[in-house]
């Protein structure tokens, strides 16, 4: 269980020493006795998805700099980053702060999660599945992806809007977001997407019999540390608002200032 900034490096470097040296993982930090890794659209009807992508879309644009109407994968980013309930699951390249995301309230069992994102991507692109993943959308049209998984990269050039060709998307794909948000740039925030199956990432490889190591791994954190890593993370300049950079969070910071962490 971890307990301090340096037991969780510690732990993380020994995790990575068993993926490929060019493995540049990724973060979540979670909480809560629900299924892991599993996107929040699964607990509501997939007829209100379409619904709520659509509404949000269309009831932003007065609020906000936003994508041009029919660059869904940016609506896609922007809806998840805010809360909406979509078929993507938020990541960031920064472990502390997956950590912060994770800590910043008293939560029940808190843990945090390394992605190896290139090896889901290979697994996705593998000969053993379909190279190319649609994502199709109640009443048909949205957004459809397609990773060029030959050259087993994470270039966001190589992940592109393709023609519906009638394939699903299986194991979930992993990619970068195109930041469009303040909030996403200081979060460094990439995204993971399902397909057909929204059930959690561990059940999906479980079943094709794909051992979750190669994929990720779970670092469970000690609540009753939690006031000690929030100081330690503020020590090295993670905050509310180093990760929300506006008043309100900076405001956070000073209460939190007051109160010793």
């Amino acid at each position: 269980m971890i307990k301090s900034i340096n037991h969780l490096i510690v732990a993380i470097s020994n995790d990575l020493k068993k993926w490929a040296p060019e493995a540049k993982p990724w973060f979540r930090g979670e909480s809560g006795d629900g299924p892991s890794l599993c996107p929040k659209i699964a607990n509501h009807k997939l007829t209100e998805e379409n619904y709520l992508l659509q509404s949000f879309r269309r009831q932003a644009g007065g609020l906000a700099n936003v994508p041009p109407r029919d660059h869904t994968d940016m609506w896609l980013f922007l809806a998840q980053h805010y809360g909406v309930p979509t078929r993507l699951l938020d990541w960031t390249e920064g472990a502390l702060h997956a950590l912060y995301f994770v800590i910043n309230r008293e939560k029940p069992n808190p843990r945090l999660y390394m992605l190896n994102p290139r090896e889901l991507n290979t697994l996705a692109g593998s000969k053993t599945f379909a190279p190319n993943y649609p994502l199709s959308w109640t009443g048909g049209g949205g957004l459809y992806v397609a990773l060029a998984w030959q050259n087993r990269t994470l270039d966001p050039g190589q992940i592109i809007e393709a023609k519906k060709i009638g394939l699903k998307l299986d194991i979930p794909l992993a990619f970068p977001a195109i930041y469009q948000d303040t909030r996403m740039i200081a979060q460094r925030s990439c995204f993971t997407i399902h397909g057909e199956q929204l059930e959690p990432l561990q059940d999906i490889l479980e079943r094709r019999e794909i051992g979750t190591e190669k994929c990720f791994f779970e670092y469970k954190i000690d609540p009753k540390s939690r006031k000690a890593i929030l100081r330690e993370l503020s020590i090295l300049g993670v905050s509310a608002a180093t990760l929300f950079p506006d008043l309100d969070h900076l405001a956070e910071d000073l209460l939190n200032e007051m109160k010793g962490y």
